[in-house]
């Protein structure tokens, strides 16, 4: 993993906020080194990685992996709902879909889709947009194969009837049938994957991040945008990821 230094976004925050705003900065964006001047930050994907799993142990009531999906329908509308995110990787975010949905037509007519995240108890917000692309049927097969049993029957029968396989399982005398097959090498029925369930990953071009420091401190946005313009390496200032060049812009909101 490679990155470069963002002088801008040091000097903005010592012009800006007292000493303790500086340090709570500083462990939100970077990694602490011998000298400011060689302050080495995170890629934003990894940047968004770590605040995801902070927001999992800090407020999972919250759903964190729980995001507000903006496409554009036909007419060039937006149009939003709520998507649940998958893997997060250099390669781009994941998310899967009933593949004759609205969502996926939507996606498959305009692949310009961008998500929200909202974590209110942690002062956070993220924005993520770029394009979305859909993933091969083997790769949804593994997807779908990593959900527990009563995921898979959601996604399969709906909600009732997955509701009532759960019923039927989680009684004492389903439990002790479930044990006695594993006790004789017997494994469950395989639930096969829906002919219309897949997935799609989406390429970032760009990630926002934004928190608050207090009830009256002012809003830090951080933007990363993908830089396709230039070679690799060519701009100042830029954060290097593995595939493409970012480059940032920060301000104070109050």
């Amino acid at each position: 993993m490679t990155s470069v230094l963002v002088q801008k976004l040091w000097g903005t925050l010592l012009w800006t906020g007292s000493i303790n705003r500086i340090r709570q900065h500083v462990n939100h964006f970077s990694h602490n080194i011998a000298s400011e001047e060689h302050r080495i930050y995170d890629e934003p994907y990894v940047i968004f990685q770590n605040w995801l799993v902070a927001a999992q142990k800090q407020a999972p009531q919250v759903r964190p992996r729980l995001a507000c999906m903006a496409t554009v329908d036909k007419a060039g509308e937006p149009v939003t709902r709520l998507t649940s995110i998958e893997e997060v990787s250099a390669r781009g975010i994941t998310f899967f879909t009933t593949l004759g949905s609205r969502q996926a037509g939507e996606i498959s007519a305009n692949p310009h889709v961008s998500l929200h995240f909202n974590w209110a108890p942690l002062m956070r917000s993220v924005r993520i947009a770029g394009s979305a692309h859909q993933l091969t049927e083997e790769q949804a097969l593994d997807q779908f194969r990593r959900y527990p049993r009563h995921v898979q029957m959601y996604i399969t029968h709906g909600p009732r009837y997955a509701a009532a396989d759960w019923q039927s399982r989680s009684g004492v005398f389903a439990r002790i049938l479930q044990r006695l097959n594993v006790w004789l090498g017997k494994t469950p029925e395989e639930i096969p994957m829906p002919s219309n369930w897949g997935g799609y990953i989406l390429t970032p071009s760009i990630f926002e991040f934004g928190m608050l420091s207090g009830q009256k401190a002012g809003r830090t946005r951080v933007t990363f945008r993908r830089c396709l313009e230039m070679p690799r390496g060519s701009r100042a200032g830029s954060v290097q990821a593995e595939r493409q060049d970012w480059i940032y812009d920060s301000c104070e909101e109050n």
